[in-house]
């Protein structure tokens, strides 16, 4: 199954391990990885939610199936340690990096020219 990053306007997504080129084709830093939204922390999962513009009561059980992209994440809010194979988030990590859908945009500006 293909997971899709949670964030509005994200076109990344999670390939199966068998589809993917090879396992470290790039520097550790340098690749795509998804995380988990923080399920058992409700504060950090509030601020998760509000983030990539969810409710904040949307069903857990959606939730705990849902991943965002390390795009959103900055470099500060990852781990570091020698010889790290996985990306890990910090405990404290909240997403703040956003993309900039050109699409989304225009039907804005489109939408306040008509109004």
């Amino acid at each position: 199954m293909v997971l899709k990053c949670a964030c509005p306007g994200c076109p990344n997504r999670e390939k199966p391990a068998k589809v993917r080129k090879s396992a470290l084709p790039t520097p550790t830093d340098d690749r795509l990885t998804f995380h988990t939204f923080p399920v058992n922390d409700p504060k950090r999962l509030r601020r998760w939610l509000l983030a990539v513009q969810r409710d904040v009561d949307f069903p857990l059980r959606y939730v705990s199936q849902m991943r965002l992209c390390s795009e959103h994440f900055s470099p500060d809010d990852f781990k570091t340690g020698p010889g790290k194979i996985r990306r890990l988030l910090k405990s404290t990590a909240v997403p703040s990096l956003f993309l900039q859908n050109k699409e989304y945009a225009r039907g804005l500006i489109k939408l306040r020219l008509n109004l």
